[in-house]
């Protein structure tokens, strides 16, 4: 039985820490220890937007601790992350050389999608109620440094995703010089936190009843352990056999709630056993948590304990182990490119239509092009977001659809997965960008990728250029060096043909292949 070794180590906002896992296909994923020191990059990135040299130092020698630790375990695949905290630092690119430099460690910043996907595949890898839950409406809550991330389910599917600039430490920060002012500081957190939730939850909540939430995050593991060194109320730290409570439900919480409320950080730190930084920043997540149950009303809250390391180990499982989970996310990813479709006001019927031939024309090339169910993917988003931009001016369609996915965040693809989605709808019949104007953004093998999928979904969109649906079936044959597509139709498709013979040019360029379509009359 093949069992591998692996290292996750998170640079956070308030600490930064390493797990290392054992991972076979046989056992899952299972922790086998832990490590974690404070380095705050998160106070002087929110502060001040620049990480200083004595903070560089720090993580390095604590980067160059965790070197050792996993020599011990003789690790060898191992991933670095950082988030927020470096992602909004403006001296970011200097902070990563001078990691480089010292540690030999590559970190790589995650944009908030790639984070939120992460926590996401962790916990639907976990023994869990998290497929059950979903059913139903529930409400993902991922409480960061810098910000908090609340997706919904509802019957098994990722409905919407939203980010909040509402993290622990950024709460921390903006009312910090406000401390001194105010005699109910309490309060003064819960108006900042409140408005921002109340509208969104106007906005994205009206239409489903949010039954349950999950709770992930960094300062989780606190409240946890907050719980179970407690027994006040009509909350119980452990069940009736005896195992540690993973839910609480409303009166639970609001007990916990207060609990917290009455206590100073200064007794926190010392109940819990924790350094006064952390127990400060269990107020803002408390606050958070409780508002979002007064704005839902849901019935039970999940303590998931995820964490974006847990992420990153099941995410390497899931490359080289294939332990496959069991919820599908491509489905949830795109589930929310047709809700962002929708919002804009896109034809279902034209895109379906597009999607299809377009999957089709893919599913043909794609062994000798190299292309995999990545760029499958990012294909079928791209039909499906190709005309949104038609809602803001028709006159300049593909350039408001490119415009619509940059400033969109789509939970699951990568920042640059979703640049590659943008420029593939950005040209639909005009001349593509020669590779020296794309550079800055693309290396040379996603320019080559990404100019295929674009020649591919021109031939697709071509199929419907008259938002007809013309055709009644589509089937698509390689034969040598030829594509034969066939569409079966009573209907004039003069100006399919016409669209078609014009985008044909750029695909043979672009495949080495000449594609030809041909009409199978149905009476």
């Amino acid at each position: 039985m093949a069992v591998t070794t692996f290292a996750a180590i998170d640079v956070g906002s308030h600490e930064t820490t390493l797990r290392v896992y054992e991972i076979s296909k046989k056992n899952g994923i299972h922790e086998l220890d832990c490590v974690h020191h404070t380095a705050r990059l998160g106070y002087e990135t929110y502060s001040t937007g620049h990480i200083s040299y004595r903070s560089i130092e720090k993580l390095c020698k604590i980067l160059n601790g965790f070197s050792e630790k996993m020599k011990e375990y003789g690790i060898s695949d191992y991933m670095i992350i950082a988030t927020s905290a470096l992602r909004e630092a403006d001296n970011n690119l200097i902070v990563l050389d001078q990691v480089k430099q010292r540690t030999g460690f590559s970190i790589k910043i995650l944009s908030n999608s790639e984070q939120r996907y992460l926590c996401y595949k962790a916990i639907a890898l976990t023994e869990n109620t998290f497929h059950k839950l979903i059913q139903k409406g529930t409400l993902l809550v991922d409480v960061g440094g810098g910000s908090i991330q609340l997706s919904l389910f509802d019957k098994n599917t990722l409905i919407g995703t939203q980010n909040i600039l509402l993290g622990s430490l950024r709460i921390q920060e903006i009312l910090q010089n406000m401390r001194n002012t105010t005699d109910n500081y309490q309060n003064l957190v819960y108006e900042f936190i409140s408005h921002d939730l109340h509208a969104y939850a106007k906005s994205y909540l009206k239409d489903i009843k949010v039954k349950n939430i999950i709770a992930v995050g960094n300062q989780l593991q606190s409240f946890v352990k907050y719980l179970t060194t407690h027994n006040f109320g009509s909350l119980q730290p452990f069940d009736a056999k005896g195992k540690k409570k993973d839910s609480v439900n409303r009166t639970e919480y609001d007990e916990f709630y207060r609990s917290i409320l009455s206590q100073s950080p200064e007794e926190l730190a010392r109940e819990l056993n924790i350094n006064m930084d952390k127990a400060s920043l269990l107020l803002p997540p408390a606050m958070i948590y409780h508002n979002i149950f007064e704005e839902t009303q849901a019935e039970q809250m999940w303590l998931s304990g995820i964490t974006i390391c847990d992420g990153m180990a099941a995410d390497f499982a899931e490359r080289k182990t294939h332990i496959v989970p069991a919820h599908s996310f491509a489905d949830d990813i795109l589930s929310a490119a047709r809700k962002i479709a929708a919002r804009y006001g896109c034809s279902q019927k034209h895109n379906g239509s597009i999607e299809s031939v377009a999957l089709k024309i893919f599913d043909a090339v794609k062994r000798k092009n190299n292309l995999t169910r990545q760029e499958r993917l990012l294909l079928q988003i791209s039909a499906i977001l190709h005309n949104c931009g038609a809602f803001i001016n028709l006159n300049d369609i593909a350039e408001n659809s490119y415009k619509i996915v940059t400033s969109t965040e789509i939970i699951g693809i990568s920042h640059k997965q979703r640049m590659m989605v943008a420029n593939i709808v950005r040209y639909p019949f005009d001349t593509f960008p020669k590779y020296s104007e794309l550079s800055d953004v693309f290396e040379n093998t996603e320019y080559i990728k990404l100019i295929k999928l674009n020649a591919i979904l021109r031939l697709a969109d071509a199929m419907d250029r008259s938002h007809r649906q013309k055709f009644r079936k589509v089937t698509v044959t390689l034969r040598n060096h030829t594509l034969y597509v066939t569409g079966h139709t009573i209907y004039d498709i003069t100006l399919e043909q016409g669209i078609f013979s014009k985008n044909a040019g750029f695909f043979e360029e672009v495949f080495g292949i000449r594609p030809l379509l041909r009409q199978k009359k149905e009476f």
